[in-house]
């Protein structure tokens, strides 16, 4: 019992010492507010006194002070003042600081002239409490603001000198839009960086400030900077800079043991401001020398926001970055419909809808017209992205059935979907493999494309045609090829000394697919600039380079030879194909006088019927016929001997196919 008495009384104690410190808190601050309130009143009475001679101006004061405590201690007490932390106020506050004022002041003007202290000097009297309101008003407000910033900033000094110790030291190359985009985003979002200075060719910016830091020197001065200032690693935010320039940089950060980071900038073309989208290390993407894309984000924002959006090989490389793209403009409905589970269930994983979209994942493939069907009666997309194709070019060579079933049928079945309900814009992604295709991965992909052109004549939908080259990083590709096996140890294996293609990254493919789609108003052939190819050879010395490794001393490179369906080198556009530019430098329309084939449809039936039966050899020598009918630089008769090399292996269904091929 006497415990608990004691205990009780301890709590008085402790609840008497919080409320006296409360207590005189307040007291504090209403003693402050009243000798705002008094500075206000004197100034706007000597005012006033100064162009007026009907009263004196301290006669005026002395009877409005007691006037003025009493009103404003009603008032504040009234919106409950001092219940809330200075280090807090908002503009809720400041509301409230209005408010109260504003009562105040009526309540001095009411009471002043009901008892008719001033006689004669009303006109005054008002004149006084106007200003006196407009006064205390600015005053109450930026005692409390200011209170707030002085706390925010003393709270940030504390918190950047206890992480100073833990921040990297790094240098930024590039002085441009590009490294103010970066220094500013470092600042903002907390990055782990301190930056030291900028370095910068440009002679005309050396000692000069961009925001609080200098320009230290140019790329020579890198070496011995990171002696002196103890720099720890080099941030690349530089737009011009090309592949010669990037490589000489990394040998620099390299020989004096620097790390080394590069930052991928957009270019929004509507605002002319430069983006950081990521701050990645170095590899092989950058050493090609890709520039930044330009994008219209306006164009792309007006073409997705609150649509419905829907993508077909959602979870492939150029699927799943389409949806990372796309989801960042805040669609209504977001499809992706892929026939991976695993794919699927790490797409799903990895996206982060804003509240206003909603993801949809479907396990579909997109031959199983039935199920497709419901999903587009379901959700009747406004705009379609048709990324699901079969790629691996010698895997196909020996399934060529699958691969008519999937590049071509599903091409089919999912364009038909898109024509029945009513979808706004098409966008089929295509290969530079159909230009004088070799393979059956770019045959069947170039009977696709002859479908969506002739869809694009006779539908409302717009379809289109985005065509590009290989793409670095994607599944199954080049890049993580020799990547695992210079980590095994070797050999690199390469098919042909001169073996040379197109090369861009996922990131810029998904951009300039939706780019091209903004611009696509009447559909048609879209083709991405690729920039200069790239010899394979080469690609595979840069690698080993990467690792640190030496070709052919630490890792050897195999000649392989070349491989079914390949080329040497890969063309982009055919003879007939006009190549125009847009207002966007990466992406350009093709031009073709190339006729559509009236009886395609008809012709794609039958070759799904054929299909069914297995025969890989005579179906290869068909799709091959088909596709030569989009080559207009052939001839009539290279068709017409397609044609009666397949009507020899078989009869009946083929027959009615060739009638139209020939």
């Amino acid at each position: 019992m006497l415990k608990n008495v004691m205990v009780f009384i301890n709590s008085l104690e402790e609840y008497r010492g919080i409320w006296k410190n409360i207590f005189c808190r307040k007291i504090a601050l209403f003693t402050i507010d009243c000798l705002l309130g008094s500075a206000s009143l004197a100034i706007a009475v000597f005012l006033i006194g100064n162009l007026s001679s009907s009263a004196s101006a301290l006669e005026l004061f002395v009877v409005l002070l007691p006037v003025m405590i009493l009103c404003r201690t009603i008032t504040y007490l009234y919106f409950s003042f001092y219940s809330s932390f200075w280090k807090y106020a908002s503009v809720e506050d400041f509301i409230k600081i209005t408010k109260s004022v504003f009562l105040g002041s009526l309540l001095m003007c009411i009471s002043t002239l009901s008892f008719g202290v001033l006689g004669d000097s009303a006109g005054e009297l008002l004149a006084v409490l106007w200003i006196d309101f407009m006064g205390l008003t600015l005053l109450l407000g930026g005692s409390r603001l200011s209170w707030r910033l002085f706390r925010e900033r003393k709270k940030s000094s504390e918190i950047f000198d206890l992480q100073e110790r833990r921040l990297k030291k790094v240098l930024i190359f590039g002085a441009g839009d590009a490294g103010a985009a970066l220094y500013g985003r470092i600042r903002l979002e907390g990055e782990p960086y301190a930056v030291v200075g900028f370095i910068d060719d440009n002679p005309n910016k050396l000692d000069q400030m961009l925001g609080h830091v200098k320009v230290l020197g140019d790329r020579n001065a890198i070496s011995r900077l990171a002696v002196t200032l103890g720099i720890e690693e080099l941030l690349i935010a530089c737009n011009r800079i090309d592949k010669a320039g990037l490589n000489a940089i990394v040998e620099i950060c390299k020989n004096c043991g620097l790390q080394y980071k590069i930052a991928g900038s957009v270019m929004d073309i509507s605002s002319e401001r430069v983006l950081i989208s990521s701050l990645k290390k170095i590899d092989i993407e950058d050493l090609l020398g890709r520039e930044p894309v330009s994008l219209d984000i306006k164009g792309i924002e007006d073409l997705v926001r609150g649509k419905k959006i829907l993508v077909t090989g959602a979870g492939g490389s150029i699927g799943s970055e389409l949806c990372r793209q796309i989801i960042q403009f805040e669609p209504s409905d977001l499809v992706m419909v892929d026939n991976c589970e695993n794919y699927l269930f790490n797409l799903s994983m990895s996206l982060q809808p804003k509240s206003s979209t909603q993801a949809i994942f479907k396990f579909c493939s997109v031959t199983n017209r039935t199920k497709l069907e419901t999903i587009f009666s379901e959700h009747t997309p406004d705009l379609v992205f048709h990324a699901a194709a079969y790629k691996h070019v010698p895997m196909m060579e020996s399934n060529v059935d699958e691969a008519v079933k999937n590049n071509v049928y599903g091409t089919k079945v999912t364009a038909d979907m898109a024509h029945k309900y009513g979808t706004k814009r098409f966008v089929l992604v295509s290969t530079d493999k159909v230009v004088r295709p070799k393979s059956v991965m770019g045959m069947t992909k170039k009977v696709a494309e002859m479908y969506i052109q002739y869809m694009n004549k006779k539908s409302q939908t717009r379809f289109m045609i985005v065509r590009f080259g290989n793409v670095l990083g994607s599944m199954g590709s080049i890049v993580p090829i020799f990547q695992k096996q210079i980590e095994d140890g070797g050999p690199v294996t390469v098919t042909h000394p001169e073996m040379s293609r197109y090369f861009m990254l996922i990131s810029e493919a998904a951009q300039l697919i939706l780019q091209s789609a903004a611009l696509g108003e009447r559909g048609g052939v879209f083709l991405l600039e690729m920039g200069e190819p790239v010899k394979i050879m080469e690609l595979a010395r840069k690698m080993i380079s990467l690792y640190g490794l030496t070709p052919d001393k630490d890792i050897f490179i195999k000649i392989v030879g070349i491989r079914p369906g390949e080329n040497l080198t890969e063309d982009l556009t055919i003879s007939s194909e006009q190549i125009v530019d847009t207002i966007h430098k990466k992406v350009k329309v093709l031009i073709t006088d190339q006729p559509v084939v009236v009886e395609l449809p008809l012709e794609l039936e039958a070759l799904f019927k054929i299909s069914e039966k297995g025969d890989s050899a005579g179906l290869k020598r068909l799709v091959d016929g088909m596709s030569l009918l989009g080559e207009q630089h052939l001839n009539s008769c290279d068709a017409k001997s397609v044609s009666k090399t397949v009507i020899k292996k078989n009869n009946g269904t083929e027959d009615q196919i060739l009638t139209h091929l020939q």
